[in-house]
């Protein structure tokens, strides 16, 4: 056939090219395989599933922040566009066995690529109704919308540091989460204009 070679020719270009080809390849080419490209081969997923990962809604915040505060008149930073940091001064959370407060003072410190994707990078903190602190750090992507005047989609991974015990579980999964700023009626926490709220959903990978 066209697409196969036999040991001499592999020998051939291999000779042309500054090399000899792997023992791994002759032996293909014996056993009458065709050498075909690696970019021009196609991954074969067939066997039974094994072992899904499979999302779990676990935990809902809402944070609410502040006013935006710029870094200074030029957005330019040594790691591309920090146009505005975000101070986050409140929020409530609540999910299975936990419920609790945002403890004011932590931020979003987000920075824009050339490509226009957003980097999110929040830190700040939690504190349980039962007077434990858990240190949350969400980082992820805000992807601009494909439509004029479309909001972005947010995808985050957020990573908690719990204290051993009750609330330990955080520290051991790994997490997802999405994010929106249209607040349902009920939830909405930001009292007037100079405040804003972010309705974010995580979820474990089971």
């Amino acid at each position: 056939m066209k697409n196969q070679m036999n040991r001499r020719d592999v020998l051939a270009l291999g000779t042309l090219a500054g090399y000899r080809p792997a023992a791994t390849t002759l032996a293909a080419v014996a056993a009458g395989w065709a050498v075909t490209p690696a970019a021009a081969q196609t991954p074969s997923w067939s066997g039974p599933e094994f072992d899904v990962p499979r999302p779990e809604l676990v935990l809902e915040l809402v944070v609410t922040c502040s006013k935006p505060e710029t870094l200074g008149p030029d957005t330019a930073s040594k790691d591309e566009q920090r146009r505005s940091i975000w101070p986050i001064i409140g929020g409530k959370f609540a999910g299975n066995g936990i419920r609790g407060v945002v403890v004011p003072g932590g931020g979003d410190f987000p920075v824009t690529r050339p490509d226009g994707v957003t980097v999110v990078d929040a830190l700040y903190r939690l504190r349980t109704d039962d007077g434990v602190t858990i240190i949350i750090h969400n980082k992820g992507l805000a992807i601009p919308s494909d439509q004029s005047g479309g909001r972005s989609r947010y995808r985050l991974t957020p990573e908690f540091t719990a204290p051993q015990g009750k609330y330990d579980w955080l520290n051991k999964q790994i997490f997802i989460a999405n994010l929106t700023t249209t607040i349902p009626d009920g939830k909405r926490l930001a009292r007037d204009e100079n405040e804003n709220d972010r309705l974010i959903r995580v979820y474990r990978i089971a």
